[in-house]
């Protein structure tokens, strides 16, 4: 993320700060509908974080939709254990890293990277299952089924694939299709506002592709 920011013209930058500030109350940000929201919070602060000069800070997960996860005996939450302790990989004895039957990118992405990370390999069919999952347009669906790519999931799966070392087409058209004049990303290209977690993303996205 702070590599897209890096990558940025001052121009640019600029806008992205003002739109981050301008979804700050009171030290907590907004979510998608304008209320405050812990959730959204993290990401305001990791992006605050980030337009800094200073190390980026370790900010704990702590929304309760996270938590929620982090509870469970599934991928995500599996994921969600290891990205907020430092990532320290944490696998449940009852979790199976395999392919599920019918995944979603955003899973696979999962596995794939707790693989690389815990064992220093990766299984090349999940790997080429992910990179069938990108569109002419540089965007990445979020299942076989889903009719169009999203800002998530193409910043997830390039940041997922180039971890591991191998090589996605260009996003860059497609990035930039979701960047908004006021210096928000959206989730789709059917969506007309952004929120500082599609920021997140869109910073994401931008600092993976062509890395």
């Amino acid at each position: 993320m702070r590599k897209g920011w890096k990558g940025l013209s001052p121009e640019a930058q600029e806008l992205v700060r003002r739109f981050v500030s301008s979804q700050e109350r009171n030290g907590a940000y907004l979510n998608a509908g304008g209320a405050v929201d812990e959730y959204y919070t993290q990401f305001g602060k990791l992006l605050q974080a980030v337009f800094s000069p200073r190390k980026l800070p370790s900010v704990p997960f702590s929304g309760l939709k996270v938590r929620e996860s982090m509870s469970k005996d599934t991928i995500y939450g599996s994921f969600f254990r290891f990205i907020s302790s430092e990532m320290k990989l944490v696998v449940p004895k009852t979790i199976t890293l395999s392919l599920p039957k019918h995944p979603t990118t955003n899973s696979v992405c999962c596995i794939l990277a707790m693989s690389y990370q815990a064992l220093g390999t990766y299984n090349k069919q999940w790997a080429d299952w992910l990179l069938k999952r990108q569109d002419a347009t540089g965007g990445f669906y979020s299942s076989e089924e889903a009719p169009i790519p999203d800002l998530l999931t193409t910043a997830v799966a390039l940041f997922t694939l180039r971890l591991i070392g191998e090589k996605p087409r260009s996003a860059s058209d497609f990035i930039e299709a979701h960047w908004l004049d006021n210096g928000a990303f959206t989730p789709t290209i059917y969506d007309e506002r952004g929120d500082v977690e599609y920021m997140f993303y869109g910073l994401l996205a931008l600092g993976a592709d062509g890395a």
